[in-house]
């Protein structure tokens, strides 16, 4: 893990996330360090301190965060940053920059003193051992950040070559049950993904305390044992679940979007011979059919599917000869993000 409080002036260790943070002195040697106005002050547990000091950046067009995990060059990361205004300023003005990992823009941050904290996040597959991540003035106020995070995805099924996978749902289904937040990421994933709580229309919530072991098993996508105890089912009478997801991005392309169904069975059939088989049907293609092993998770990774509208559907549906109606109990929604311009060769 590389993780930098951005504006922080030394390192600690969080005791809320149990995540060691650093400062940044040794990632950037521009900007200045500040922090967010009393009264914004923010108390996020799964967040810790870290949103309340940021580092900012009057000066030059391009600040870059150089970032040289030991993994080196042609490795899977996690990188994810983080972005609060909090009135630091005491001026009361929105301020809109870009983001850009390496050499490809990445996204455009718009942040006011009343606007809520942020984050952006993406999975990216380094040619080089350098990463470098740049906050750009566009002209429209100070650029500045709060936290930056890099995590190695080591052999990732997440892995998508010339291209990098960009979040737009990580969705725990049913936990509202059993979680005391409405987050969980580390300790709890080993990866650092940040889950939400979700819910689906017409389903009802259902959860086990039985432990499911994600260190013996072979699944590489390593979920929380916390969000695969927890999974969906349709309510009463029906044998379908159903999702549609609107990208609320105007892109200048035509996006492509892949769907990561996690699945673990967490009822033990306490009927013999009772079969729960289902199919996924996402945006008119078919997937399936599917069973569960009791307590074995199970990830269905979709094929990259191209969107004009930007709408992602899918349904999860019963077999004519299932007993059972289907269940869910997480699912990830990516967009493929185009990475255009090769960096430097490093041997040049």
């Amino acid at each position: 893990f590389i993780s930098i409080d951005c504006g922080a002036e030394e390192d600690y260790l969080d005791g809320d996330t149990g995540i060691t943070y650093k400062t940044d002195k040794d990632f950037i040697r521009t900007g200045k360090n500040k922090v967010v106005a009393p009264e914004y002050y923010l108390t996020i547990p799964y967040f810790g301190n870290m949103v309340n000091s940021l580092r900012t950046f009057p000066e030059g067009k391009r600040n870059c965060y150089t970032l040289k995990p030991r993994q080196g060059k042609n490795q899977n990361y996690y990188v994810r940053a983080f972005f609060y205004h909090g009135n630091y300023d005491s001026k009361n003005q929105t301020q809109k920059f870009d983001l850009y990992l390496g050499v490809n823009y990445w996204a455009t941050v718009l942040a006011a003193k009343d606007r809520p904290w942020q984050y952006y996040n993406i999975i990216h597959y380094s040619v080089t051992d350098t990463i470098y991540v740049c906050l750009v003035n566009t002209g429209f106020g100070v650029p500045f950040i709060n936290g930056l995070d890099l995590r190695f995805m080591n052999d990732s099924p997440y892995r998508s070559m010339n291209r990098s996978l960009r979040p737009r749902v990580q969705a725990d289904l049913g936990g509202h049950q059993t979680h005391n937040s409405i987050i969980i990421r580390y300790k709890d994933d080993v990866f650092d993904r940040i889950w939400w709580l979700y819910d689906l229309t017409d389903s009802v919530s259902i959860g086990t305390e039985t432990n499911i072991d994600i260190q013996g098993s072979d699944d590489p996508y390593r979920l929380p044992v916390e969000v695969l105890r927890t999974a969906v089912q349709p309510r009463n009478g029906l044998n379908s679940l159903s999702y549609n997801y609107t990208s609320p991005y105007k892109e200048n392309f035509t996006p492509e979007f892949r769907v990561y169904f996690h699945f673990a069975e967490i009822f033990e059939q306490t009927a013999p011979g009772k079969l729960r088989e289902f199919t996924i049907t996402l945006n008119g293609l078919n997937y399936g059919p599917f069973t569960l092993e009791y307590l074995k998770p199970l990830t269905i990774r979709s094929n990259v599917t191209q969107v004009q509208e930007g709408q992602v559907r899918f349904s999860i549906d019963a077999t004519l000869r299932s007993d059972l109606p289907p269940i869910l109990n997480a699912f990830e929604i990516f967009v493929l993000w185009p990475l255009p311009d090769s960096p430097t060769n490093q041997t040049d």
